[in-house]
């Protein structure tokens, strides 16, 4: 790790298919966005269970793929319309930037990964995450079952493919386990794990529940490792909010999990089915193969039903790991308390 590793460097996340390219814009422009959240205010407000319909608009991390089914059945089926809410979730993608949009009011909510929260609190943005989809993040270390890659020290000699950006976690990964990081060949890769099917890398980093999904469909015979089973634990797809947000309409946001948490409960109960109607709703937007998106639902259910707590749950412990990591990572120059980072509050009301 170098002093020139820089939290914009940190942020870039662009080898993430299915996942989240996070690319903070400077503190200052996004907390003067904060100061005038009118826009916010007034798409938000006036509405009750039994009234007119509240919109609440939700910035997606990625594009509308099965990975956010849960959202689009709560969606289908109805579920936010009674609770009084006219939900609308944002397409995300390359250049787009949840922190950013919901800093600047153009969405109530979005979401992004675990150390996106941490990096958005370094740099003065009051986010705080209030649930989440992946108990364990679908981000893993990919490699031929013929040379598995399971522990850090299996990389030492061999040449791993890394989403721009992530260098810096690993480097600190490796370090914590006493393993010198000149020892790793560490080259960026893009989206197309085809580097490791090639032989062109020992071992690729991506979402397991795509990249992988897309090796293993091509004949690729892959062994996985997530991520946070070699120290990086935090969260993937972790919903936020400003903190103002949080405690203003607290009662707006329970009832928009509520609803939310209810679709999850059917994307995981069936998810070929729910593969299947987000495919015919959103394929043509995206491109997405059928086949592949059923698959990865079917691979993401045992991530979102990782935690015996139930479905979209946050833990204290899991952010303050996470938060750790960063800081040794070198992205954030000071800890950073747990409970700056989430709160339970909204979780805990939507299923009380």
């Amino acid at each position: 790790m170098t002093d020139k590793t820089t939290r914009r460097d940190f942020l870039r996340r662009s080898g993430l298919t299915g996942g989240v390219l996070l690319t903070l814009p400077a503190a200052a422009t996004l907390l003067a966005a904060c100061g005038d959240d009118e826009g916010a205010t007034s798409a938000t407000e006036g509405s009750s269970v039994t009234g007119e319909l509240t919109p609440v608009a939700f910035q997606l991390g990625w594009t509308k793929l099965a990975q956010f089914g849960g959202h689009f059945m709560a969606l289908d089926n109805g579920y936010f319309e009674q609770e009084g809410i006219a939900a609308d979730f944002l397409s995300g993608g390359p250049g787009i930037d949840p922190v950013a949009d919901v800093a600047s009011g153009a969405s109530l909510l979005g979401d992004t990964d675990g150390s996106g929260i941490v990096l958005a609190r370094q740099a003065g943005i009051p986010v705080k995450a209030f649930a989440a989809i992946f108990q364990k993040s679908p981000f893993a270390v990919m490699s031929a079952a013929s040379e598995p890659i399971n522990t850090l020290s299996d990389m030492v000699g061999k040449t791993i493919g890394i989403p721009d950006g992530y260098r810096p976690q690993l480097t600190a990964m490796l370090e914590i386990e006493g393993i010198d990081p000149s020892d790793v060949e560490m080259v960026p890769v893009g989206f197309d794990p085809a580097v490791l099917s090639t032989g062109q890398v020992q071992g690729y980093m991506g979402y397991a529940t795509s990249q992988g999904v897309a090796l293993r469909k091509s004949g690729f015979d892959l062994n996985i490792v997530f991520n946070s089973d070699l120290g990086d634990r935090g969260y993937g797809n972790a919903f936020f909010a400003l903190e103002d947000t949080l405690t203003e309409k607290s009662d707006l946001l329970a009832r928009w999990l509520r609803a939310d948490l209810r679709g999850w409960q059917v994307a995981v109960s069936d998810p070929v089915t729910m593969a299947t109607r987000v495919h015919e709703l959103y394929g043509a937007e995206t491109g997405a193969d059928l086949d592949a998106e059923i698959a990865s639902a079917e691979a993401q259910v045992e991530l979102i039903e990782g935690n015996s707590n139930g479905l979209l749950w946050i833990d204290e412990d899991v952010f303050a790991a996470t938060a750790a990591l960063a800081l040794a990572a070198g992205a954030v120059t000071e800890e950073i308390s747990p409970s700056d980072l989430m709160t339970p509050d909204i979780l805990q009301a939507a299923t009380a």
